[in-house]
């Protein structure tokens, strides 16, 4: 002969198979208000983070406008930059030929002034017959 099986038992010792279902309570007055003022403290908690992440939003909006615009800005002075490469290796070798000419006029004028004076101890040995010289 078998035995049956043993009976199943919940953690308070009862039979599972009679086991009731409490009853639903009927929420009181004071756990109705309770969750009341819980529904609305989560509400204005969510409107305030709401209000805040819209905040925020518009802050990196802007911070994202201002980086693009400060980039657009980089750009064009690299670029101004890059064009101004060639006419700077230009005023460059402008200034090398100012320089050149700068030095042959100092010459020149040195060569005037050794004429200039050549020429006038001439008109005065010319003009005034000093004996002793020939």
């Amino acid at each position: 002969m078998q035995t049956p099986p043993p009976r199943r038992t919940n953690p308070n010792g009862a039979s599972a198979a009679r086991q009731r279902r409490p009853k639903p309570q009927q929420p009181s007055q004071q756990d109705a208000s309770s969750a009341t003022h819980q529904a609305q403290s989560i509400t204005s908690s969510l409107l305030r983070t709401k209000n805040m992440m819209s905040q925020e939003l518009d802050r990196v909006t802007q911070l994202s406008t201002t980086i693009d615009d400060d980039g657009a800005l980089l750009s064009d002075a690299r670029d101004e930059h890059a064009g101004m490469g060639g006419t700077m290796k230009g005023a460059n070798k402008v200034m090398g030929r100012l320089s050149r000419q700068d030095v042959r006029d100092a010459f020149i004028l040195r060569c005037a002034v050794v004429f200039y004076w050549g020429v006038v101890a001439y008109v005065l040995w010319s003009r005034i017959k000093v004996p002793f010289l020939p």
